[in-house]
């Protein structure tokens, strides 16, 4: 289900591709024709559904000022899209990225939490898999990705190997010590014995 600002815009194109046709349409008809179109009685339904629904974001912690670096990366290995960024007195705190459908916001570990570690974090990372998480990223094709992460910086953790469900899959560092899992969406197809 694509997120209601592209359900809107896709109302927005389907009304400019009926005017280029001399078909004029309300914006409120085109919405309506797109909730049709994704599966639901009407635009209204549609609307409840988003309100209704909780959508799951993660924030990646990384070291203070290296929030830029880390988001780079993100782009790089992992075709991450940038969606905003917050300031706080001036300084970048942290960016708004898109990975395949998750929302993930990199931002910069506190450095007054950092110096004072009774307050709680979240703090970064400190060494290389020193983490609570492990991020899982399910691609086409599990090699591919795991050479654009190394190509983009990252270290390996884990080589590339099938696992017991007949998917391949390596783990990674990224250089900022963050553990990301690469996995096969599909199982290698078995092959028959001849």
């Amino acid at each position: 289900m694509p997120s209601l600002d592209r359900v809107k815009s896709m109302a927005k194109e389907l009304r400019a591709s009926l005017a280029a046709q001399d078909i004029y349409l309300a914006h409120s008809a085109c919405l309506e024709i797109v909730a049709r179109q994704l599966g639901h009685d009407n635009w209204n339904t549609l609307k409840a559904t988003f309100d209704a629904k909780a959508e799951l974001a993660i924030s990646i912690v990384v070291e203070h000022g290296r929030e830029e670096e880390a988001a780079a990366f993100y782009q790089r290995a992992f075709g991450a899209v940038r969606r905003g960024f917050y300031l706080f007195e001036g300084a970048l705190i942290s960016i708004d990225l898109q990975i395949c459908d998750l929302a993930v916001q990199v931002g910069g570990a506190n450095p007054r939490r950092e110096l004072e570690p009774l307050r709680g974090g979240p703090f970064f990372p400190k060494a290389h898999g020193a983490v609570s998480a492990v991020f899982i990223l399910d691609v086409a094709n599990a090699e591919t990705a795991l050479h654009r992460a190394i190509d983009a910086g990252a270290t390996i953790r884990g080589e590339l190997a099938i696992a017991t469900d007949g998917r391949r899959g390596a783990t990674v560092f990224d250089p900022l010590g963050h553990i990301w899992g690469l996995r096969d969406r599909a199982p290698a197809k078995l092959r028959r014995a001849a």
